[in-house]
């Protein structure tokens, strides 16, 4: 075993709890950083013994030299800020890529075009305190997780936009199975609107949790005209490959929509998905919505409603508890 990280990086280690004895880090730096930028990160942390470098200027090339099922962790540093210009695969099973630094200095992916996106295209794959940035009008995906891999690990992230005319459709799409999305925030453009959030992509979703996220701004069809839109919603047109969701949980998170028409908070009325089967339980809703009956603001789909709040610009009260027992179908008094 040659340069792990019980030897040069030892004194880095310790940012990743758990990390396995024979696993590599890689470090992802601006290539115009003059403070620790390739060269001088390069300096310090020379290629291997076994020729393996270890340090890039884009996440991309980091995940590529990583090996599969290793443990291999991708650490980014404070502030770098990349434009995509075209789709990224992610494609090593088990890798980490993990963003340093927090607000501004949060690690940042552009993107400057629609066609722009990140696709993870492995299993186990984890994203940490990364910041996806629409700098552009209608950009399709955010960060896709496509179909046929699962386990994908979704932490501390931000997905939001640079200008009030710059959107995402979609911001995370699940089209994997058994992930996890947790202490995320999804940011929405308040006049051009975003699509959806959080997009699951027909059945290939299964036991997927959205647990403590919040969701802020418009997801409503102006973002998106065709394919549904909530801040979490499945997509209308979607892979007939799988016809059945199941072991849904969507917990803990805080919902806060901002446009005041016709909105959507959770919408799992899909086209060819059936049954779908989950629980949605403890979360806040807090809509401005002006237009629509509360009921509408969500549309269940099969999955089972318990403990979560809702306060509207339309509610008859102030609070109400959304139940599946009650009218939630429907609506209980608090």
């Amino acid at each position: 075993m040659l340069e792990n990280q019980l030897s040069r990086y030892g004194a880095i280690s310790r940012i990743v709890p758990e990390l396995a004895p024979g696993a590599k880090m890689f470090l992802v730096c601006d290539s115009d950083d003059t403070t620790v930028g390739q060269a001088n990160l390069g300096a310090e942390f020379p290629v291997d013994k076994d020729g393996i470098a270890r340090v890039y200027t884009t996440i991309q090339a980091a995940v590529n030299a990583a090996a599969a099922d290793r443990g291999d962790v991708v650490l980014v540093m404070p502030g770098y800020d990349h434009t995509l210009s075209r789709a990224d695969s992610w494609a090593t099973d088990g890798v980490k890529v993990i963003g340093l630094g927090s607000g501004l200095d949060k690690p940042i992916i552009r993107y400057a075009a629609t066609t722009d996106e990140v696709g993870i295209k492995a299993n186990n794959v984890t994203v940490q305190n990364i910041r996806f940035l629409a700098d552009a009008d209608s950009v399709a995906r955010g960060l896709d997780l496509d179909t046929g891999y699962s386990g994908a690990v979704i932490r501390k992230c931000t997905f939001d936009f640079d200008s009030n005319t710059s959107n995402f459709v979609t911001m995370l799409r699940v089209g994997q199975s058994k992930c996890l999305i947790e202490d995320n925030e999804f940011i929405a453009e308040d006049t051009a609107g975003c699509g959806k959030g959080i997009e699951f992509l027909g059945g290939y979703g299964d036991y997927t949790k959205i647990r403590r996220n919040y969701f802020t701004g418009q997801f409503d069809t102006v973002g998106d005209t065709t394919n549904n839109a909530a801040a979490i919603a499945i997509a209308v047109v979607h892979d007939s490959g799988d016809t059945k969701l199941t072991g849904i949980e969507i917990s803990g998170n805080i919902f806060n929509p901002t446009d005041t028409a016709a909105t959507k908070v959770i919408n799992f009325g899909a086209t060819g998905v059936s049954p779908i089967r989950g629980v949605v339980c403890n979360n806040i809703i807090a809509s401005y919505d002006t237009a629509a009956a509360d009921t509408d603001i969500i549309t269940t789909g099969g999955l089972v409603f318990v403990n979560n709040w809702m306060k509207s610009a339309d509610s008859d009260r102030s609070e109400v508890m959304l139940s599946e027992q009650a009218k939630f179908p429907g609506v209980q008094d608090s």
